[in-house]
């Protein structure tokens, strides 16, 4: 915390009584002023290096498509049951991050994994 932010909070101190055999405790109320807001200013968080974040780790989704159901007709599932998606077989699955279509593909086998060959990238800004 600066110097700054620390003398301008006011602090009030109280002290608390143990539930139990806990030794007491004391509580501090702040009290933080209003902040007005300012225009940004400086350099970038990234400053356009967006290598910076090549190590960075997310999740894709691949959503092939969806079904729906009744809860009765969910009931009744056994093992062997089929249930018919709402797309055809030569249509694209989507590729997701974050609940945003990023790309579109066709469903390939990689040894014995399921895999995704990109057909078509998201434009930029959309989802």
């Amino acid at each position: 915390m600066n110097s700054n932010m620390h003398t301008n909070l006011n602090m009030s101190t109280e002290k608390l009584e143990p539930a139990s055999n806990a030794p007491a405790t004391q509580a501090h109320l702040v009290s933080v002023p209003e902040i007005q807001p300012q225009a940004p200013f400086g350099p970038a968080v990234l400053g356009g290096n967006m290598r910076l974040l090549d190590s960075v780790k997310v999740s894709l989704n691949v959503m092939v498509g969806q079904i729906q159901t009744s809860v009765g007709e969910l009931m009744d599932l056994k093992e062997s049951s089929v249930l018919k998606i709402d797309r055809a077989v030569d249509f694209p699955v989507d590729v997701m991050l974050n609940g945003s279509v990023v790309a579109r593909g066709h469903l390939v086998a990689v040894d014995d994994n399921f895999g995704v060959r990109i057909t078509e990238i998201a434009p930029g800004g959309q989802s």
